[in-house]
């Protein structure tokens, strides 16, 4: 007889246990994938923040799980997602008890965005900013310093809500007004919890030595 390893069944024939893919052979077979590798990471994490953990969870608990195509899913999700600060986003979902079912959902990315641009320590937010506007140039073969005249307004909105432009740039650059100015009531829609006119001002009034930093760095970076 010809037993698969993975799940115990038995076969007569060679090549039907060389066919065979039961559950966990699969999961095996994907557990190197980035989808499959960022879910274990989030598996680890959901028992270290909701049990105090000490010991890592492995690999083959991983597999073994119930739990394992939901966190494999999610992991696909990061992946395809790219969020800013992966970690951070992960540790959201879970400290905010987020159902498991809606990790995936674009909502709960949106929420944990607002909240992040809002907290980000300003450095932080120009430098990822920049870094963004850097390769959207290189990708669009655009020069670096038009960024703000040549990309589209719905482009622009979309990496907004992204969490990809922070607002620390939108306002302290010279030259984001020519973006700001093209926004429609469309586009208010989308980004407008993001860029809160009224939040920012009070936030700039209150950090005018972070303001006077970002400005500088802006304008050495020619934005």
């Amino acid at each position: 007889m010809n037993t698969c390893k993975y799940c115990g069944k038995s076969f007569v024939k060679e090549s039907t246990l060389s066919v065979h893919m039961c559950v966990k052979k699969r999961r095996y077979m994907e557990i190197e994938t980035p989808g499959s590798r960022f879910g274990l990471r989030v598996f680890q994490k959901f028992y270290e923040i909701t049990s105090n953990a000490k010991k890592l969870k492995t690999q083959q608990e991983f597999i073994d799980s119930q739990y394992y195509t939901d966190f494999a899913k999610f992991g696909n999700y990061i992946v395809n997602l790219k969020p800013v600060y992966p970690e951070q986003y992960i540790e959201f979902v879970i400290k905010n008890s987020v159902k498991i079912k809606d990790w995936t959902n674009d909502e709960v990315y949106y929420l944990y965005i607002e909240n992040l641009v809002k907290t980000e320590p300003p450095n932080s937010a120009a430098e990822r900013t920049i870094t963004e506007i850097m390769e959207w140039s290189e990708i669009n073969k655009e020069p670096f310093t038009e960024f703000f005249t040549k990309i589209t307004a719905n482009e622009a909105s979309h990496l907004i809500r992204m969490g990809r432009i922070s607002p620390w740039v939108l306002y302290l650059s010279d030259s984001a007004g020519k973006l700001m100015n093209r926004f429609n009531e469309d586009h208010s829609k989308i980004i407008g919890d993001i860029i809160d006119p009224g939040f920012w001002m009070k936030k700039f009034k209150k950090s005018p030595e972070d303001v006077v930093y970002i400005k500088d760095v802006l304008k050495q970076a020619g934005l």
